[in-house]
């Protein structure tokens, strides 16, 4: 399928785009590392890098739209390149909308001390196994179709495993009512629902990745 000079541009800015996303979930993790420790100028500085390399994948996005106005592929197999670069960028989307939530206001003290007695951190790192393993999937798009597919199919897992850890998260926030204030509850479970659809865009990206590797054999 990728033959021509422009094409394997095509792909390597695929590639470039899914590692975007894997950086901008490694800084998202530091970035609540940084909510737990109370340290709010590196939370505003991490904050500021997840929007740098959001626009980042903006610019990759766009330069393989314009490269795809270019007549590259055929038009069936060109709108299935879109959506993945579509997909790619709504994983980013949502680290940068849930990086600004935490962001907004800062929760209580009951509030952060409910995160650091969770399973948060292992929530985010599922959340980051189902990132970097839908990038490995994209990554091996060129060279390796078989290991595309197994890594396609793997991302599907973790989320799986996301879906159960904020669904404990979540009942145990519910059960502190009475201790922590309203807004903190509310933004607290504003997080963790969108850390989850962290992990349900990049199974959508995955999927995308199979369709692609299907058309890739003649």
């Amino acid at each position: 399928m990728f033959k021509s000079k422009k094409e394997k541009e095509a792909i390597e800015n695929y590639r470039k785009h899914a590692s975007v996303a894997l950086q901008c979930m490694d800084l998202f993790i530091k970035e609540v590392q940084a909510l737990l420790d109370d340290d709010w100028e590196e939370m505003s500085k991490l904050e500021r890098e997840i929007y740098e390399k959001e626009r980042e994948g903006d610019a990759l996005r766009r330069k393989n739209e314009y490269l795809f106005s270019e007549g590259l592929l055929f038009p069936a197999d060109r709108m299935t390149f879109i959506n993945l670069s579509e997909q790619i960028d709504k994983v980013i989307d949502k680290i940068q909308q849930v990086s600004r939530i935490i962001g907004l206001r800062k929760p209580s003290k009951e509030a952060i001390e409910f995160l650091k007695n969770s399973q948060i951190m292992d929530y985010l790192k599922v959340t980051q196994k189902s990132v970097k393993t839908m990038c490995e999937s994209a990554i091996s798009l060129l060279d390796n179709v078989h290991k595309a597919v197994e890594k396609a199919h793997e991302v599907e897992k973790y989320e799986s495993q996301a879906d159960e850890l904020k669904l404990e998260l979540l009942r145990k926030l519910y059960g502190e009512e009475n201790s922590i204030d309203v807004l903190s509850i509310l933004q607290l479970e504003k997080m963790i629902l969108w850390i989850d659809a962290i992990s349900d865009k990049a199974e959508d990206a995955s999927d995308v990745i199979i369709l692609i590797t299907a058309k890739m054999h003649p």
